[in-house]
């Protein structure tokens, strides 16, 4: 009997980081998977937005030396919600070319919330979640991989992007 292993796939700006990428594709060489890729949908102003000097603006007006990618400014939260479902769907076409059965939405943007929410109708063997760099990432700030791992008894995946 082949047993398909089933991930929640939690990610936003990080979505088509490589780092994520490599780690989708390990988990498909290994045997029989599918996924769920869930965007909570994180509001315009927390989003960082690179600049032509290669800084990038924290909400609350501070910088970093963190380079994410460039792309235009999400102005509003209907911007920022287009930017995340573009993401979301190039993800889903990604996989679902690989012939991976995959499915995905945007959700609350309360990580925690917005996977609550999923378990409702889903159910999992373990969850990668995505994050920005230690420096920038709200949600390592929040330290949601150890409460994601508390919440949901399961084992807890952190991929840090690099760039």
């Amino acid at each position: 009997m082949v047993v398909t292993r089933r991930y929640l796939v939690v990610a936003n700006q990080t979505l088509q980081g490589a780092e994520l990428r490599e780690e989708l594709r390990k988990r498909i060489e290994e045997g029989p998977s599918s996924f769920y890729i869930l965007v909570p949908n994180t509001s315009a102003a927390h989003l960082y937005v690179v600049h032509a000097t290669g800084h990038a603006s924290k909400p609350d007006g501070g910088g970093t030396e963190f380079v994410l990618r460039a792309r235009p400014e999400p102005a509003t939260e209907e911007d920022a919600t287009a930017y995340a479902r573009r993401r979301l769907n190039q993800m889903l076409d990604d996989l679902a070319a690989l012939g991976v059965p995959v499915e995905g939405d945007l959700g609350s943007p309360q990580p925690l919330e917005a996977m609550e929410k999923v378990f409702l109708d889903h159910e999992f063997d373990e969850i990668i979640v995505a994050v920005l760099p230690q420096r920038v990432s709200r949600w390592l700030g929040a330290d949601l991989p150890h409460q994601t791992e508390r919440r949901f008894k399961l084992p807890v995946t952190t991929i840090v992007t690099k760039s």
